[in-house]
């Protein structure tokens, strides 16, 4: 558990940018490491951020989605539309993935006692999951379509909600609504994925018809 933890968001990583634009990160890669390491560590030595209510309410919820789930995949996302002034880097999917990478180091050094798989496996998937799912709304409302952006509206506010929501079900021992919201939060994910690895290979197809 303590290696997938480790390894899936950097393997992601690198499967995505193996799919994706070949445009280089640059300086981009570097901040995000960067500031992603310093958001890891405030965490790590001043969170959480909010105290875990006791039992299995709506407290409980709101420390999962703030310190564990959502609001660490969005941080990112802040940050890099904080850069868009300054041109550092123009690929929002690798730059986010890029973050996240410093952060679940960290928190296997925090989790390395209780050994929790909602943890050590949830927590990096879901993570993911809005990550890429965002990113594909935005990718989609920037089309400019309007059925694209209702639709990529909708998926924004709800994604966050659903994969927090995720947790909590595995948190509460309710394994069957844990896995429902799973599927469904993976789905845009999943979706994103399959229409770059359509738009690549039709890349290839036509440089292979030039040459």
């Amino acid at each position: 558990m303590k290696l997938f933890c480790f390894l899936w968001i950097p393997l992601f990583y690198l499967f995505w940018s193996s799919i994706s634009s070949d445009e280089r990160l640059g300086s981009g890669g570097l901040w995000a490491l960067l500031l992603g390491s310093i958001y890891a560590v405030a965490v790590f030595f001043f969170g959480p951020f909010i105290e875990e209510g006791g039992g299995f309410g709506y407290s409980r919820w709101l420390s999962v989605s703030v310190d564990l789930v959502s609001v660490p995949a969005l941080a990112p996302f802040v940050v890099f539309a904080l850069f868009l002034p300054f041109r550092v880097c123009r690929d929002f999917t690798r730059f986010t993935l890029l973050w996240l990478i410093p952060d679940m180091l960290i928190r296997i050094i925090a989790w390395n006692v209780r050994n929790d798989p909602a943890q050590l496996i949830l927590v990096p998937i879901l993570r993911t999951a809005i990550v890429m799912g965002i990113s594909g709304c935005i990718q989609l409302i920037m089309r400019g379509k309007v059925p694209g952006i209702i639709s990529a509206s909708l998926v924004l506010l709800a994604l966050p909600f659903g994969a927090s929501s995720c947790y909590w079900f595995f948190f509460c021992q309710r394994p069957r609504e844990g896995f429902i919201l799973l599927a469904i939060t993976l789905i845009p994910m999943l979706l994103y994925c399959v229409f770059q690895l359509i738009k690549t290979g039709d890349k290839g197809d036509s440089v292979e018809k030039i040459v």
